[in-house]
């Protein structure tokens, strides 16, 4: 199983990102399908069912005994990796805590056996794969906040029509201190 753990987007924001892609960017690549937009936190790989348990289990406890908790992302920035291909729609900013977070299950995931992701974490959705080219600047600057309160680990499958995530395990973080 290919695994990532990741930040599910809700319906309205996954229709509020597809909305202002489809309106803002034209890209000579493959869209991704809304229903596949997520902000991936860690990337952990390919992991036997064991393992999988084992890492399951590793992040229960270590939410049984550590407080995380939610936050909010504004998502206003665009970036292009040209390796990969992907144009995605991330943040300028985000909450330390959501970099620790990924930090932290990216290490739970590599003490399951998975390959250590050595790449900066940017929390990002993948907009468009196979770009031959950045895609030129967006009309619109992107403005779309996303409220996480929990976070889930999936599994990227492969089928006829193309890659599609499911939902193997979510977890609920804390809700934030309202100001």
């Amino acid at each position: 199983m290919r695994l990532f753990f990741g930040l599910p987007l809700d319906p309205t924001t996954t229709l509020q990102i597809a909305d202002w892609r489809d309106r803002q960017l034209a890209c000579a690549g493959t869209p991704v399908p809304p229903g596949n937009f997520h902000i991936t936190l860690a990337f952990i790989g390919a992991l036997a069912d064991p393992a999988t348990e084992r890492l399951c289990l590793s992040v229960d406890d270590w939410l049984a005994h550590e407080t995380v908790s939610g936050g909010t992302l504004q998502l206003d920035a665009t970036g292009y990796w040209q390796k990969p291909g992907i144009y995605w729609l991330g943040a300028h900013r985000w909450p330390e805590q959501l970099t620790r977070l990924a930090q932290k299950l990216g290490n739970l995931g590599g003490a399951a056996g998975a390959r250590r992701d050595r790449n900066p974490f940017q929390p990002h959705v993948s907009l468009f794969r196979r770009c031959q080219a950045a895609p030129p600047a967006a009309m619109q600057t992107p403005a779309i906040s996303v409220s996480y309160r929990g976070f889930a680990l999936f599994e990227s499958r492969q089928g006829k029509r193309g890659v599609s995530y499911h939902m193997l395990q979510d977890w609920l973080l804390k809700r934030p201190l309202e100001h």
